[in-house]
């Protein structure tokens, strides 16, 4: 037990902590800004590059169109499918800004804890959009099917309900840390 309390209360085992913390948070925020590119950009070649009998069968759409889908009809798609993605690259941008934060020594900041809860917030959102734009995508794909073929998809997977979950979690830990920025702050006032 006290190999532990000596090991955690070291200047030195503190100095180390906080190196490992900036070295992990510069790497997460690369990641973060890298992921938001990619993403944005897997999207573009997606709905440029995709045949139409995949995008219908990705859609849920059972009965594909015999030609190809048109420019704006793609172009249409391509902006509803936007909206959640372009939500989670807000937060994957917000989470950036947090790690650039942490990187920075700023960890128990108002500003790190700010950009935690709206990466926390953009992944819920993200994650509840998701949904909604998948049934819109399946109208506007199966809008110029004959009559009765029409096609509304609404998918709610475990995907959702995992992200619905960790976005919770991190925004509890963003409030604990506020809670813990503000305990600190009436510490410092009775000292």
């Amino acid at each position: 037990m006290t190999h532990v309390a000596e090991t955690f209360g070291t200047t030195a085992a503190r100095h180390r902590r906080s190196d490992r913390i900036r070295r992990l948070s510069q790497l997460m925020a690369a990641g973060c800004l890298v992921t938001s590119g990619l993403l944005a950009a897997a999207m573009v070649l997606y709905w440029t590059l995709t045949p139409t009998h995949a995008l219908f069968s990705q859609a849920g759409i059972p009965n594909a169109p015999l030609t190809e889908i048109g420019l704006f009809t793609r172009a249409l798609a391509f902006s509803i499918a936007m909206v959640p993605l372009g939500t989670l690259i807000w937060g994957l941008l917000s989470g950036r800004r947090c790690f650039q934060a942490f990187a920075a020594g700023r960890i128990f900041s108002g500003e790190s804890i700010q950009q935690l809860k709206a990466f926390a917030i953009a992944v819920a959102a993200s994650a509840l959009l998701k949904p909604l734009a998948g049934a819109a995508l399946s109208v506007v794909l199966s809008f110029h099917n004959q009559p009765g073929a029409k096609t509304l998809a609404l998918s709610l997977g475990s995907d959702t309900l995992m992200a619905l979950i960790f976005a919770g979690t991190v925004a509890v830990i963003a409030w604990v840390m506020t809670e813990a920025l503000e305990i600190d702050d009436e510490n410092k006032q009775f000292v």
